[in-house]
């Protein structure tokens, strides 16, 4: 089977490409040629378009406006996109409390880094940690965890080199007793 050699892309093809692709830092070496040689895709026809569009916009009209229903007995909400809650702890980093069980003495905690930002060396002299990367990046452990990777650090160890090169958004896990005490920590 003989391959064509594709079709050197049109100037606004190649203009579009390296829009998309220009600052493509985060694909492998390897793939970032790879998706600059495909052929582009021709677009949807205008009756495609229309109905997707139209689509779109039944499921704005049938979206929730306004007030948003109150919480069922029992529930609590709480959105990383809201501005209340949030304690700045040291330059890019902030913490926002999600849960505190007492009978447990367990916190969960939603936890940002900017991108660059760095945690203070830290001992984890009285509890384990648990920490789930949601998005971004964090460097722990000797190791770059991304979005999906965990860590358990158990009461003993020491927790160095904490950052988070490109930003990141994680849930920690920790003893609501140590959590109270960083808290109240930030507010001294």
């Amino acid at each position: 089977m003989i391959q064509k050699k594709p079709k050197p892309l049109s100037r606004s093809a190649q203009k579009d490409s390296a829009d998309v692709f220009g600052s493509a830092a985060w694909l492998p070496p390897a793939v970032a040629p790879l998706a600059l040689a495909a052929s582009p895709v021709a677009a949807p026809s205008a009756k495609i378009k229309q109905r997707l569009l139209a689509r779109i916009r039944a499921g704005r009209k049938a979206a929730p406006q306004g007030k948003v229903a109150a919480a069922p007995e029992g529930w609590r909400f709480e959105s990383a996109r809201s501005i209340e809650g949030w304690l700045q702890s040291f330059p890019g980093v902030r913490f926002k409390q999600l849960s505190v069980d007492q009978a447990r003495d367990v916190a969960l905690v939603l936890v940002e880094l900017a991108p660059g930002a760095q945690f203070p060396d830290h001992p984890h002299s009285e509890s384990p940690e648990e920490f789930l990367v949601i998005s971004g990046d964090f460097w722990s452990g000797g190791r770059l965890l991304s979005a999906g990777d965990y860590y358990y650090a158990e009461v003993g160890t020491d927790h160095t080199d904490v950052k988070s090169p490109s930003g990141c958004t994680a849930l920690l896990s920790l003893r609501a007793s140590v959590w109270q005490q960083f808290r109240a920590s930030l507010a001294a």
